[in-house]
């Protein structure tokens, strides 16, 4: 019982991991030319821009699918939660993603959104669809298949046809 606990753990770390810096790994790559020219505050463009309300979307709708698939599985009231918050938090990332947008290419001046703000929702939307993604994962991991024997299957399978001759 131990070891499948511990295998069920590895799978969803495996699976988040790739999840998630699939992800982001446009911004991870970013990084180098940031940090090789030493641009350091154009880091904070990826947020200003809201690029991670993009990422947080993506992850959203892999938590809503995963989710769905083990709506039976779901037990814990913050699993619950999050499945119902889901597909809202996914339409605020994009809505909120396509205002930014269009503020930028409308660029007036008077029709502008608070920096501050748009960080800090984007951090907390990014932060709540990484635990999203995570907890829907380890959900869906928890499936056990059974395990087949494909030799005794194949035995079988050539039995019926030899019994059906």
């Amino acid at each position: 019982m131990k070891n499948q606990k511990r295998i069920h753990l590895e799978k969803t770390i495996k699976g988040f991991s790739y999840n998630v810096i699939g992800v982001i790994l446009p911004f991870i790559l970013s990084l180098i030319p940031i940090f090789i020219l030493g641009k350091y505050n154009a880091i904070w463009t990826f947020l200003d821009q809201g690029q991670f309300l993009l990422f947080g979307a993506g992850l959203y709708t892999s938590s809503i699918f995963l989710f769905g698939e083990n709506g039976q599985s779901i037990r814990r009231a913050t699993d619950k939660i999050l499945s119902n918050l889901s597909l809202w938090f996914l339409i605020i990332c994009s809505a909120f993603y396509a205002i930014i947008y269009c503020l930028d290419l409308i660029n007036n001046d008077s029709y502008s959104m608070n920096t501050a703000f748009i960080r800090w929702a984007s951090i907390l939307l990014f932060a709540v669809s990484v635990f999203s993604v995570y907890r829907s994962l380890f959900i869906d991991f928890l499936k056990s298949y059974p395990e087949v024997d494909i030799k005794e299957e194949s035995k079988k399978g050539v039995d019926n046809i030899l019994k059906q001759l």
